[in-house]
């Protein structure tokens, strides 16, 4: 299982924040909020006047790219819980496996 975080800071602040916290995080830039924009999580006017933010957001995808759970949070100040997250991924893993719709032509 792999982890990203998705930030708008610049990379070096989110190296910091990953040297920081011993992370094993990957760690994206999206200073241009394309991603934020795409998922509609953009929080206009963060607080403090530093620019845009992004709502706490979580999702769990699968091996086949699948969304498979989300979190996503109205106020930039609740967050999922670990533990909530670690619930969402047990529930998934005793699912059976999904497989992606094909693509061919119905006949």
């Amino acid at each position: 299982m792999s982890l990203y975080a998705v930030s708008v800071d610049p990379p070096e602040t989110s190296k910091g924040l990953k040297d920081r916290l011993k992370s094993r995080i990957t760690f994206l830039c999206d200073s241009e909020s394309v991603l934020l924009d795409k998922l509609n999580i953009r929080h206009r006017g963060s607080p403090g006047g530093k620019g845009d933010i992004a709502f706490p957001t979580a999702v769990l995808v699968d091996a086949q790219g699948v969304v498979r759970w989300t979190f996503q949070s109205d106020t930039y100040r609740q967050r999922a819980q670990p533990e909530e997250i670690f619930r969402a991924i047990d529930r998934l893993r005793q699912e059976p496996e999904r497989t992606k719709p094909s693509r061919e032509p119905a006949l």
